[in-house]
């Protein structure tokens, strides 16, 4: 209700987001998608319901303008640190290895926010230097918020204090030799450079998962440093008796921390059982062979039963969980549900902590929001550079304006109520129609009852009257004259009269015909 009596407000609640991305150039950008909509034409076609969202380059803005394009610095993966309505905090990973702490200091209004540089890490793992072929690989935030952990693809994972800005600890998931540069991981001194290839943080348990080609994927306690769980292949095949090949490409703890999704790069999705107790290593449930076609590149859980898989074709999927098992001869799931929209390599999804929203973005230089109950495109931005990563703020809603002053009349005054009438229904109004004519007829008849009373009186008077002039006639006259004269005046009344009547007959006709045009 307004606070004034003469003020009007129009309330608007519209679900609104704030994006932070990084792309592989190393700029970071901050994207309001309600500032690149187009007011609605009201005039113009109505779209279909499957018609994507228009391209648009507004609603983005560097976030340091002074930094220089540069792909040694580009960003890996981002986190969010601390995360509030007036501000937030984030964490940034650089391909030179490189952690860097940015607050912001935003407001709850469709205009950008003020950021700024707290402190950095130049390099979070020490005595190695990154160039094309090694280079780090995952961020990831874990005891309330105060500890962040990066990974890189030889498999050395460093603890990192967020309020510090200092690493604390590190640890390696491989068993190292020359420096731990290159890691021997088969007899024969097959060295490899490039084996971790996806990783994922627990911020419940604290607890880090890191898999790479021919390594299944294993969890270290970030505690201590000891591996807690490794994951166990598939049984062979029974036909072939070949083990099936493993390549983990992404990884993801679902919200219960209890369970672990790991993509892989031979078009498979699996859920393994990572609780502590848990004596079950193989993987729960899996994809069967077919239902993806291209390697997975990321995963996103949008609600408790669904997870929504990104490939390497730009394919997003809707997958449900409860339909997976172990078969992988199985047919294929026919309620896969897509996403349509992207046209490369799909990089990165996150969900928005509140909101049924998720974006998307990947190697064509696309930011898209999805409304994950729809699966409708809602929004799509032109952000010049490949993404790597993307970030949702906590921020949903916007800050009301000011109540806009609609003054009413003066004439007008506030203090009278408003005159309501009943409702009717429609059934009744037959007989209320009804009613009002009976109403109509009986006061016609109590006026003709006066009519005819005022009638009777008339004659009486004129019986009176005649029976006086009986009796004058009878009496002897002295005057002709005289009675000459009444009887002229008597003459002039009887016309009188006559001419009444006529008037009142004309009347009551006059009502009959109302009456029967009533009716």
């Amino acid at each position: 209700t307004p606070s004034h009596p003469h003020l009007l407000r129009t309330y608007e609640y519209k679900e609104v987001m704030r994006l932070i991305t990084g792309d592989e150039c190393g700029l970071l950008k901050e994207c309001i998608p309600e500032l690149s909509r187009k007011d609605d034409d009201p005039n113009k076609p109505i779209k279909p319901f499957t018609t994507m969202a228009d391209v648009t380059r507004e609603g983005v803005r560097r976030i340091d303008p002074k930094e220089q394009q540069s792909r040694s610095r580009g960003v890996i993966d981002m986190v969010p640190i601390e995360m509030n309505d007036d501000e937030f905090s984030l964490a940034t990973l650089r391909s030179n290895g490189s952690v860097e702490f940015w607050n912001a200091d935003v407001k709850k209004k469709r205009e950008y926010g003020n950021y700024s540089l707290d402190s950095a890490v130049q390099n979070a793992f020490t005595n190695i230097e990154y160039d094309g072929k090694v280079r780090p690989l995952g961020l990831g935030i874990f005891e309330k918020n105060t500890r962040i952990c990066a990974g890189d693809m030889l498999g050395n994972v460093a603890v990192i204090n967020s309020e510090k800005g200092s690493v604390v600890k590190e640890f390696n998931c491989y068993n190292t030799s020359k420096g731990r540069k290159t890691i021997s991981y088969t007899p024969g001194n097959n060295l490899n450079t490039q084996l971790a290839t996806a990783m994922a943080c627990d911020p419940i348990n604290g607890r880090v998962a890191v898999g790479g080609r021919e390594r299944e994927t294993v969890l270290l306690d970030l505690a201590t440093g000891g591996v807690v769980f490794k994951a166990k292949n598939l049984p062979p095949d029974p036909q072939t008796l070949l083990q099936h090949p493993v390549w983990p490409s992404s990884i993801l703890f679902l919200e219960d921390s209890n369970v672990m999704a790991v993509g892989t790069a031979y078009k498979q999705v699996r859920l393994y059982d990572v609780r502590e107790d848990s004596r079950m290593r193989r993987p729960t449930a899996c994809t069967p062979e077919g239902l993806l076609e291209y390697r997975v590149t990321s995963l996103c859980q949008v609600d408790e039963h669904r997870l929504v898989v990104g490939d390497s074709a730009g394919e997003i999927y809707d997958l449900d969980m409860r339909t997976m098992d172990r078969n992988l001869k199985r047919k294929d799931n026919n309620n896969l549900g897509r996403y349509v929209g992207p046209a490369g390599s799909v990089r990165q999804l996150k969900k928005h902590p509140t909101l049924p929203r998720m974006a998307a973005i990947g190697l064509d230089r696309m930011l898209r929001i999805y409304d994950t109950k729809s699966r409708k495109q809602l929004d799509c931005i032109y952000l010049k550079q490949r993404s790597n990563c993307v970030l949702f703020t906590s921020q949903d809603t916007w800050e009301l304006g000011e109540p806009e002053d609609h003054t009413m009349d003066s004439d007008q005054d506030i203090d009278v109520d408003d005159v309501v009438e009943d409702y009717v229904d429609s059934d009744d109004e037959e007989a209320i129609r009804q009613k009002h004519l009976n109403d109509f007829e009986n006061a016609s008849a109590s006026e003709d009852e006066n009519d005819d009373g005022s009638e009777d009186d008339e004659e009486d008077s004129q019986s009176e009257d005649e029976s006086e002039e009986e009796e004058e006639e009878e009496l002897p006259s002295d005057n002709d004259d005289a009675s000459e004269s009444e009887d002229e005046d008597d003459e002039d009344d009887d016309d009188d009269e006559d001419e009444d009547s006529e008037s009142e007959e004309d009347d009551r006709k006059q009502r009959d015909k109302k009456r029967r045009r009533v009716k």
